[in-house]
């Protein structure tokens, strides 16, 4: 697994690349989740080029939405692979993270509410 991340004022917008699973999230960790503060409260994840998701990228997910919503942010999910659309309407968490077509798109929805 690969995270790009770019940070701007208060926005992180990482592209999730490969298998998201357990041996990527210390990366995802370092890259996305201990990022996440009163600067950057806003977050998009590129879902597009992932191929597999297991319980320990969800789980990276929903820690960066706690986090997010802790300073008042909010999280979108972009451009969800049909390999991680599966995972996420079978956890039903499909229901709880908001979803764009594309990264401006997400970017556009974040900063609508925010």
């Amino acid at each position: 697994m690969r995270v790009h991340a770019n940070y701007e004022p208060r926005l992180i917008v990482a592209a999730v690349e490969g298998r998201f699973d357990v041996h990527g999230m210390e990366e995802f960790n370092q890259a996305v989740i201990e990022r996440v503060g009163a600067d950057t409260p806003n977050v998009v994840i590129d879902l597009s080029a992932v191929e597999f998701m297991d319980s320990s990228a969800l789980s990276g997910l929903v820690r960066t939405l706690k986090r997010s919503m802790t300073h008042n942010g909010s999280i979108v999910l972009a451009a969800v692979s049909p390999a991680a659309r599966i995972i996420l309407e079978l956890t039903r968490l499909d229901e709880v993270f908001p979803k764009a077509e594309s990264v401006a798109q997400a970017r556009q929805a974040i900063f609508a509410v925010a």
